[in-house]
């Protein structure tokens, strides 16, 4: 799916064909971004990339990698930029981390997801339909680059708190529980938090070489919508730094809670067997059978019950003296 939007001599063009597209690559005035939704780039992308926007082979070897880190790099006439969304599925514990290749100079931007990104959706249309004298695609490039990381970083926001919502569950559940899928849920909320966090590190360092790196195509007088973005960045790193901090603990106390119970059950079983050893012991001594005890013969069979009450007042003084130590 290609869609192309192209300021151009006071008006917005929504639906740009082919030749508008090329006649506005000779205007150095106009501004032009090009969206571009495809899993693989085909020849008909490829072709369009390099003879229209002159981008180097590797870039385009580079936007079909689903690997790639965050980067900034710089050819002669346009830097590329990767950056990454959030997407979590609290249900299933597990995450995902879109990747979006970003190809901007000072008269364009293209922007390339092999997934469809609902933000960058929303961001498109509105761009689409604002034809005023105040909208994006009048101020700029750099305004349009920078409204596109924005709303990006926008959108991890809603992700930390269905996270820290998940958080707050599980650590009731740690305290309150001891069941396998708490500690499942555990352990898939560190490794969700560890894939976030190693996208979300390079990203700091990539908002902040668009400062540093970009020379005139970001003026000066832009850069601070730039720094806002970093700070953003580093917001979202430490947030989920400290969440990951958070489940290591969380999973500390699980198997703490986990060890305790097992204990109580220990002890539970090590009082039922202490209570039984002294009863034990008197049946020991006098053997199964009764009838061979001894005075059985002499005392009309008294002695039978003599002997169960006594086992039954050595139970109750070693209940009694359990509950006085508070050990039951």
């Amino acid at each position: 799916m290609q869609q192309c939007i192209v300021w151009r001599e006071g008006s917005l063009i929504g639906d740009c064909s082919l030749e508008q597209l090329h006649d506005a690559l000779q205007d150095p005035h106009a501004t032009i971004w090009l969206d571009i939704q495809t899993e693989h780039c085909p020849e008909k992308y490829s072709n369009l990339l390099t003879e229209e926007f002159h981008l180097q082979p590797l870039t385009i070897e580079k936007i079909q990698e689903k690997g790639e880190r965050a980067k900034l790099t710089s050819q002669h006439n346009y830097f590329y930029l990767v950056v990454h969304g959030l997407e979590f599925d609290g249900d299933e514990v597990e995450a995902a981390t879109p990747k979006l290749d970003i190809i901007f100079s000072k008269q364009f931007l293209i922007t390339i997801h092999p997934d469809p990104l609902p933000w960058l959706a929303e961001l498109w249309q509105a761009t689409r339909e604002d034809d005023s004298e105040d909208c994006l695609m009048r101020l700029g490039v750099p305004y349009l680059l920078h409204q596109v990381l924005d709303t990006l970083v926008d959108s991890y926001f809603p992700v930390l708190d269905e996270i820290d919502d998940l958080v707050d569950e599980l650590e009731n559940a740690t305290v309150e529980q001891d069941s396998q899928d708490t500690q499942k849920r555990i352990f898939g909320m560190k490794r969700v938090l560890a894939q976030m966090r190693r996208v979300i590190s390079p990203q700091v360092e990539v908002s902040n070489s668009l400062i540093t790196r970009t020379g005139e195509t970001i003026p000066t007088e832009v850069e601070p919508y730039f720094a806002d973005v970093h700070d953003h960045l580093v917001r979202t790193f430490e947030v989920l730094d400290s969440y990951r901090d958070l489940m290591s603990g969380l999973l500390d106390v699980y198997l703490t809670t986990v060890a305790n119970r097992q204990n109580e059950i220990m002890k539970q079983l090590a009082l039922i067997s202490t209570i039984f050893l002294p009863i034990t012991f008197v049946t020991g001594v006098f053997g199964q059978n009764f009838g061979h005890s001894p005075q059985v013969d002499h005392d009309a069979g008294f002695n039978f019950w003599f002997v169960l009450l006594f086992m039954a007042l050595v139970t109750i003084m070693q209940i009694w003296y359990f509950h006085h130590r508070k050990w039951i």
